[in-house]
């Protein structure tokens, strides 16, 4: 009776040992918001305004459907956007507003037709094109919501892509080509800041 008593016990404790690798694996299996890090331009010095607050407005409208991508990217060129404006304008006043007004922030992919000739069978293809486009103006506004001064920045980014890519890769890509796109608009309006808005500045 013995050994039978041991095989009982050895069965009932299978099913929790393989919760437990099942568990174990799991545990080793990055989780997608983990991927990536948190996007970020703290790095470059931020500009101080004169006013009360810093108001983002959105007139882009993004959409679910193809070749529209913003929906299914590790962050899409909005949000990117928006980052932006929080780490590098900062209010420092009592009254007026700073209007951050997000025209364009759009993502597509388009596929690529393929080559079938010959001379192409054994070359890698790329199967379809990434196409970023940002475009922002930021405004003083007066008491009235009427605008005093405005600059305006845009920036685009593409590149292709190549057949049998893995998603993580494709991830880190579009990752990648947004945190440039951004940083592509933050270059383009630092010299129209300093222009045009010193006066409603603090530093």
């Amino acid at each position: 009776m013995r050994p039978q008593i041991m095989r009982l016990a050895a069965a009932a404790r299978l099913p929790v040992l393989a919760v437990a690798l099942v568990l174990a694996a799991c545990a080793n299996q990055p989780l997608v918001a983990d991927k990536f890090p948190p996007v970020s331009f703290a790095d470059q010095k931020p500009y101080v305004f004169n006013v009360a607050r810093v108001e983002i407005v959105s007139k882009y409208t993004s959409s679910s459907q193809p070749p529209h991508i913003e929906f299914d990217m590790p962050v899409s060129p909005e949000n990117a956007l928006k980052r932006w404006v929080e780490d590098r304008i900062k209010p420092a006043g009592t009254t007026g507003t700073l209007r951050v007004v997000i025209n364009d922030a759009s993502a597509t992919e388009t596929p690529l037709p393929r080559d079938t000739s010959a001379s192409q069978l054994f070359t890698t293809q790329q199967t379809s094109r990434i196409d970023m486009s940002a475009n922002i103006a930021l405004q003083i506004l007066d008491e009235r919501q009427f605008v005093k001064a405005e600059v305006t920045g845009q920036a685009s980014r593409s590149r292709t892509l190549p057949e049998g890519i893995k998603l993580n890769e494709r991830d880190k890509i579009l990752y990648d080509m947004v945190i440039a796109l951004v940083r592509d608009v933050g270059t383009e309006v630092d010299p129209q800041i300093q222009a045009t808005f010193p006066t409603y500045m603090t530093q």
